[in-house]
């Protein structure tokens, strides 16, 4: 009776063992692509992709190895930076295109010449993204990191595979959630839903919904369909915050340009300014239950 138990439990330690590595594997060969493919001719899908599927790997190396024993997150979690600042000049160079038609359609030339601006100056901040990129990934993404990904597999994995509790991890990243969206309701009340110190506290519980999203989706081969409805719930959460957050980058940007920088007189900034506080304002005044 004990030795088909412990057969059993072996069998069953075999299985998550193969599950883990399927999809670790499944991910890092993304991320392998992508990353060379991206240093090619920095096509945007590519950098989007491989920051997509770093971020993964970090979300499940955090719940295999939370005190980052191996090295590996650190190394990963450097790549996926380098992406990051490339990704995200791409997404604001798109969006103050888009601003730009939306203003012309709406005849406020003086909005469109300022966003058409700053997506020149975004161009200029892309272009020495990418040529950091260029330089540094070779140096962090290379045939070293390969062996190390593998010793991880074959050596590591196993061990750290019986010990991962990918429950309790959802567990902690709700509860971390919970914690922030009480810090912004605080924050909120007491400063204003449109202060400084409000939209920081609901960015931060933006980056807890992401978080645990990202942690469920991943690791969905070990949860069941109450954790994938969950993702779905944080991903909807996610997507409302995203809005906020961008019109509120889209402000603190446009702050740090000024107006000399995007040849804007006293009168057209000013109603540039208003035009983002308002839109800013909309966002917020449109977001449900978190």
């Amino acid at each position: 009776m004990g030795q088909e138990r412990e057969k059993g439990e072996g069998i069953e330690a075999t299985g998550r063992v193969e599950q883990w590595q399927n999809a670790l594997d499944e991910l890092y060969a993304e991320f392998r692509k992508r990353s060379k493919a991206a240093l090619k001719n920095y096509d945007e899908e590519d950098v989007h992709q491989a920051r997509v599927s770093a971020r993964k790997l970090l979300t499940l190396l955090q719940v295999l190895d939370p005190d980052e024993e191996t090295g590996l997150y650190r190394v990963i979690k450097k790549a996926q930076k380098r992406f990051g600042r490339v990704r995200d000049a791409d997404v604001l160079i798109g969006e103050f295109k888009q601003l730009r038609k939306a203003a012309e359609a709406q005849k406020r030339q003086d909005e469109a010449k300022l966003f058409k601006r700053m997506a020149k100056l975004e161009k200029e901040e892309r272009k020495d993204q990418r040529k950091k990129l260029s330089r540094k990934l070779p140096k962090i993404v290379n045939n070293k990191l390969d062996k190390r990904w593998k010793s991880f597999l074959k050596n590591d994995l196993p061990e750290l595979s019986t010990q991962a509790d990918v429950r309790r991890s959802v567990r902690e990243l709700k509860d971390d959630y919970r914690k922030r969206r009480h810090v912004y309701q605080v924050t909120s009340d007491r400063e204003g839903p449109y202060s400084e110190p409000a939209l920081e506290a609901l960015h931060q519980v933006r980056i807890a919904a992401k978080r645990s999203r990202y942690t469920a989706e991943a690791a969905a081969f070990a949860l069941d369909d109450k954790h994938a409805q969950e993702a779905e719930r944080f991903k909807a959460v996610q997507k409302q915050l995203g809005e906020v957050n961008d019109r509120h980058v889209r402000i603190q940007i446009a702050e740090d340009y000024g107006p000399e920088a995007l040849g804007a007189d006293e009168e057209s900034w000013t109603l540039f300014r208003e035009r983002l506080d308002e839109q800013l304002h909309e966002s917020l005044s449109r977001m449900g239950e978190l």
